[in-house]
């Protein structure tokens, strides 16, 4: 769904299954497809999202 939608990059927290099978063929499929992605680089130590409307 990442690559037909037309997402030209993602940015992800943790690498954390780096191992597995699965992760790496994705990653395959993203450099193939032109996709980037990368570890994002936090200066602090905390994000909090919220959903609320407000």
């Amino acid at each position: 769904a990442i690559i037909q939608s037309g997402i030209r990059e993602v940015i992800y927290l943790s690498d954390k299954y780096s191992e597995n099978k699965d992760v790496q063929v994705s990653k395959k499929m993203f450099s193939m497809a032109g996709v980037a992605y990368r570890k994002v680089q936090l200066s602090i130590g905390e994000i909090t999202l919220s959903f609320l409307e407000e």
